[in-house]
């Protein structure tokens, strides 16, 4: 490759960057909107026969750079916070050829070109979904269990349509299968208490970023632990898209009444909520009127997010996913 081709590939990258802060960043997240996308960048040879074939050539290794990026973010997702789905390729619990071919079914957001052929190409890949998807070769079928029952009597309304868990200032980690625990270390919420289709359609949980002006909210009057009603409407209005499976729906995953809960701590480095033994007793017996657990309706939020504090989001069809 000479110096020419170097210098011209690098200012076409350079350029495109800065386009793309100026309008919609790319998602380097997988939990900002459930799917892995990556830009990548192609030239053509010296000998191409023509401009149209220099594009090809060019587009083709654009694709590759991005199916190898793609291929890096899928195992690098955390399946546990101890556990990524590369570290199960390593062990056998998960076939590499299984992802790759799912990288490969990537689907092309955007392409372009600029005058000296040089491509840029956007693509994505799911996250969650029946088929095609991380999500349908990280998860394995287990047995099914019942939701712990609760442990004393709780005055049930049965009107929550999901759960929001407040992780306030820690810096949440995501991973496809956190754990829900009491303060007396009781599993209220994990991934064997739920169906595998449905988790591998929608995942167990959403993240979103907490509003970060609110801070120092006091409990409600009743004293009950979990947050007043001011601050549940500020956070559904902020989870409204954002947590919803599907960018065109009207509601959040977490619905148009959830319930909201202060966590009193974390494990899992981060990645699983602990909540009193109050709060898990108030989830677990609305969950048994409402069934918002059994349907994967819980969204994770916090102030900072695998270390970032600001959602990003990428354009598609119009929409923000």
């Amino acid at each position: 490759m000479n110096a020419k081709k170097i210098f011209l590939l690098v200012c076409f990258i350079l350029c495109l960057h800065c386009t793309a802060n100026a309008q919609d960043n790319v998602v380097e997240n997988w939990w900002d909107n459930n799917m892995l996308i990556a830009e990548g960048y192609g030239f053509p040879k010296e000998n191409a026969e023509n401009p149209r074939r220099a594009q090809i050539l060019a587009r083709r290794a654009a694709m590759m750079d991005a199916y190898r990026q793609l291929a890096e973010q899928a195992k690098g997702i955390h399946i546990t916070a101890e556990s990524t789905i590369g570290s199960k390729i390593l062990t056998g619990d998960i076939v590499e050829g299984k992802v790759d071919a799912v990288v490969k079914g990537a689907q092309i957001l955007s392409e372009e070109f600029d005058e000296y052929n040089n491509c840029k190409v956007v693509m994505c890949v799911p996250v969650y979904g029946v088929t095609d998807s991380v999500a349908n070769v990280a998860f394995k079928s287990v047995d099914k269990k019942d939701f712990p029952p609760p442990s004393g009597s709780k005055l049930v309304t049965g009107r929550y349509t999901g759960l929001i868990i407040d992780c306030g200032e820690t810096d949440l980690k995501p991973v496809l299968t956190p754990v829900i625990r009491s303060a007396n270390n009781i599993p209220i919420y994990s991934y064997n208490n739920l169906d595998h289709d449905k988790v591998v359609s929608k995942g167990m949980v959403s993240y979103a970023y907490r509003e970060p002006t609110v801070e120092n909210i006091p409990l409600n009057p009743s004293g009950e632990k979990s947050l007043p009603l001011s601050y549940t409407a500020i956070i559904k209005k902020k989870l409204l898209l954002l947590t919803t499976p599907n960018p065109e729906s009207s509601r959040s995953r977490a619905g148009n009444n959830p319930l909201v809960i202060k966590a009193t701590g974390m494990s899992d480095e981060n990645s699983c909520p602990i909540i009193s033994a109050d709060d898990a007793d108030r989830i677990l017996s609305e969950n048994q009127a409402s069934h918002f657990l059994d349907d994967g309706a819980v969204v994770l939020t916090g102030n900072s997010i695998g270390g970032s504090m600001v959602a990003k989001s990428y354009r598609v069809g119009g929409l923000r996913a």
